[in-house]
């Protein structure tokens, strides 16, 4: 039994299609604008990613400070570096991560080989901190600013750092933890602002 071929659309119906497929694209885009934010003015060349959808950009000092002031909690972070270029990533409004990226890598670089500045959202971290610091190998120190600071000396690979009046928790990686730990007794993990 032969199968009836089907109807082929009309010129008509082949531009409607075409019509309806380009104005449903349109209306994705335009979605896809609004809740990403983007208001298309990247005057300084920065991407707006970091902010938006937390994915990790590269971004400027001052595009840094601008997420940190557009942000709920503060962002820290040790100030320029020569030689390296600032990724900020914002996986939620309660984590960011400041990286300093060198030798040519590109954002996202999944290697462990930069300083990396933390901020995270606590409740009274200076208490947690020195709740760690009284288990079986936990340091404590202060730092500059009235810091309470904190690293586990058998596994060396963080330095945490809470500032009195600041409901946030900051760790301090360095591939060289002296490097790290030189960072916060220096005063030089400070918010960007």
């Amino acid at each position: 039994m032969n199968k009836p071929k089907p109807e082929q659309p009309s010129g008509n119906r082949t531009r409607t299609y075409i019509a309806a497929g380009l104005v449903l694209l349109a209306a994705v885009l335009l979605v896809v604008w609004l809740v990403s934010g983007d208001d298309g003015d990247s005057s300084d060349g920065d991407s707006g990613a970091a902010t938006s959808s937390g994915a990790p950009a590269i971004v400027s000092s001052e595009a840094l400070e601008e997420a940190a002031e557009d942000g709920e909690a503060p962002i820290y972070w040790a100030g320029e570096r020569q030689g390296t270029e600032l990724e900020l990533s914002r996986p939620d409004p309660d984590r960011a991560y400041v990286r300093y990226l060198a030798d040519g890598a590109k954002a996202g670089d999944p290697r462990p080989d930069f300083l990396t500045v933390g901020t995270y959202a606590a409740a009274d971290p200076v208490a947690e901190l020195r709740r760690q610091g009284k288990e079986p190998n936990g340091v404590l120190g202060t730092a500059p600013g009235g810091a309470t600071v904190y690293f586990d000396r058998s596994e060396p690979l963080s330095v945490y750092v809470a500032f009195p009046g600041e409901d946030v928790q900051v760790e301090v990686f360095d591939p060289n933890f002296n490097q790290a730990l030189r960072l916060v007794d220096s005063g030089q993990i400070v918010p960007a602002d």
